[in-house]
């Protein structure tokens, strides 16, 4: 990277001091008695689509179990009325089967009985999951217009705040375009690892990024050394005044 200008170094302080007001502003926004409203909303948008996907597939199950127990209740049924059929066509005439028959008869009557029962309780778990899922979409509707509604009072009153932002972000374009390409990707990565300061300058022995003290020796040769250095304590880039 070749050596920055006494002007390069002023403009990477200045873009500094832009993205330290940008996220002070983005932390104001954040704070936002309507920003934590509206988070709330969606969050419980995001609760309410959970449980209407979770209660979606029990209807599913339960749907599924009523249609296995309609089909056995068909066929049990049918095998009820063609033995009936058979006891009473005249076509048993011994006392035995007959017997049998009508026993026969009784135990599919039983596990008719049965099976209807079940299915009626399988009836009402469809009934209420079906209602349960009509009530998760009037929630979930209502829930959205007042994200919306929320969105807009957040806006409102970010007002003021979003158009500082955007201003910042047309003074921080400018100052990044006045930097060499490798300095200001090097500005960045550091600003991104080490929480948004990428940049500081040598004050009073310190380092103003870390505000750590400086050893003599250290100082020493950051002041013989080239203006722009890295902090020994921190890591970051270090301006050296004149």
């Amino acid at each position: 990277m070749s050596e920055a200008t006494a002007e390069q170094l002023d403009l990477l302080l200045e873009l500094q001091a832009t993205d330290h007001r940008v996220r002070r502003l983005q932390h104001q926004l954040d704070d936002l008695v309507e920003q934590q409203t509206l988070e709330g909303h969606r969050q419980r948008v995001v609760e309410l689509g959970r449980a209407h996907d979770e209660t979606r597939l029990e209807l599913e199950r339960a749907s599924s179990d009523q249609r296995r127990l309609e089909r056995e209740v068909d066929v049990l049924s049918e095998r009820r009325d063609a033995e009936r059929s058979r006891l009473y066509d005249g076509t048993v005439t011994n006392q035995r089967e007959m017997q049998s028959l009508e026993a026969e008869i009784a135990s599919v009557e039983r596990r008719v009985a049965e099976h209807e029962d079940e299915l009626l309780e399988v009836l009402e778990t469809v009934e209420g999951l079906e209602q349960r899922l009509a009530d998760l979409d009037a929630q979930r509707v209502t829930e959205e217009q007042r994200v919306e509604e929320a969105t807009v009072a957040r806006d409102d009153a970010a007002k003021g705040l979003l158009a500082e932002l955007a201003e910042l972000g047309v003074v921080r374009e400018r100052q990044a375009q006045g930097l060499p390409e490798d300095l200001l990707a090097r500005y960045d990565r550091l600003a991104e690892r080490t929480g948004g300061t990428g940049v500081g300058k040598l004050e009073h022995n310190a380092c103003t990024a870390c505000r750590l003290d400086l050893s003599m020796a250290d100082i020493n040769d950051l002041l013989t050394g080239p203006p722009l250095a890295t902090c020994p304590q921190c890591q970051r880039l270090l301006v050296i005044p004149a």
